[in-house]
């Protein structure tokens, strides 16, 4: 009889020790799989912005292309000749100003 009660004492102690260690494993597998969420969910925010970033980067080499174009115009000739026109109201010796009234 003492040994059966032993047996039961020893089968009731694994059962408590299976389901310890169970209660555990899964503690554990709910805390990763929170954690690993947590990880996507951040790595996706990261290639949101690196991807905003991306664009900025192409949009401001793009301005630029535009800039360097516009310091090289503004060099020539035609420019400095069209903003005299535009600015200053000058003319070729021989031309003829003509203003439209306003």
């Amino acid at each position: 009889m003492a040994r059966k009660r032993k047996k039961a004492g020893a089968i009731s102690e694994n059962k408590f020790a299976i389901i310890f260690v169970t209660g555990v494993v899964l503690s554990v597998a709910i805390i990763l799989g929170v954690k690993v969420n947590s990880i996507k969910q951040e790595l996706a925010k990261r290639e949101s912005y690196n991807q905003k970033v991306i664009e900025e980067l192409e949009s401001e080499d793009e301005r630029s292309k535009k800039l360097e174009e516009q310091r090289k115009y503004v060099q020539t000739d035609s420019y400095i000749i069209e903003m005299a026109r535009e600015k200053l109201g000058l003319v070729f010796p021989d031309e003829i100003a003509i203003k439209a009234e306003k």
